[in-house]
């Protein structure tokens, strides 16, 4: 996903909201939560505002440090456990149909081994 694209400005806005209202629900200050996710005051403070993105390890340390998951941080705040579970039977379906791809390219490759070795 390009970050400069109107969904990822979405995403950043959603995460840096997140990551306020978790450190606000956790009683915690900036400084707290950049010390327990091993970041600088100044990042957490520009993080928290979206003028910056999160790397992956910054990611991780921010949940460990909110005591979240890191998917927590992507998730909406209002979303209903009826867009969740829609949400997830789609990814589910997709996997299915990239294993089942997957799963026919490879039994297509091998098919020609099996009728040499006859």
């Amino acid at each position: 996903m390009n970050e400069d694209s109107g969904e990822g400005e979405g995403l950043r806005s959603l995460v840096s909201k997140n990551i306020r209202r978790f450190r606000l629900g956790a009683g915690l200050s900036q400084e707290e939560l950049a010390e327990r996710a091993d970041i600088s005051a100044p990042y957490m403070g520009a993080l928290e505002r979206g003028e910056k993105w999160p790397g992956p390890g910054t990611f991780a340390g921010l949940a460990r440090g909110l005591g979240v998951e890191p998917h927590d941080l992507m998730r909406p705040e209002d979303a209903s456990s009826r867009e969740v579970r829609q949400i997830i039977g789609k990814l589910v379906g997709d996997i299915n149909a990239l294993v089942n791809s997957s799963l026919n390219a490879i039994g297509a490759s091998a098919a020609p081994e099996r009728e040499g070795g006859k």
